[in-house]
């Protein structure tokens, strides 16, 4: 997923695709497992992504920085999100991690079927 603001330039990219916010486009990989059984698997979609909001702080101040993260999709939709790689930002960490702490998810699903999943996710920031 990449999706880029007009405030900071923020780009948050989903590994494997590419859509917008509040984006409905649905995705499927088809699974063959020998020659007489596939599977219809379904990626957990976001269905609620708000964007961080940058401070005046960091509004004055003129960087670039990403950060990497990755959530854990349960198949009731629940979900938990951590920082795997930091921006360099203890500040920026945080509101990168409270805001994607707010993202909602449609679980992803085999055979029509919920299951869990996990998605990682890469937040570039860019404030000049």
């Amino acid at each position: 997923m990449i999706i880029k603001t007009q405030r900071a330039n923020i780009c948050y990219c989903l590994t494997g695709i590419a859509l917008l916010f509040n984006s409905s486009t649905a995705f499927a990989t088809t699974l063959t497992l020998g020659a007489e059984y596939s599977s219809n698997y379904k990626i957990a979609q976001p269905v609620y992504s708000p964007e961080p909001e940058i401070s005046a702080d960091l509004h004055e101040q003129c960087f670039k920085s990403c950060c990497i993260a990755k959530f854990l999709v349960k198949a009731d939709g629940k979900t938990s999100v951590v920082l795997v790689s930091s921006s360099g930002s203890p500040e920026v960490d945080d509101m990168a991690l409270a805001t994607l702490k707010r993202w909602k998810f449609k679980p992803a699903t085999l055979d029509g079927k919920p299951v869990d999943s996990s998605r990682k996710i890469k937040i570039e920031f860019e404030v000049e």
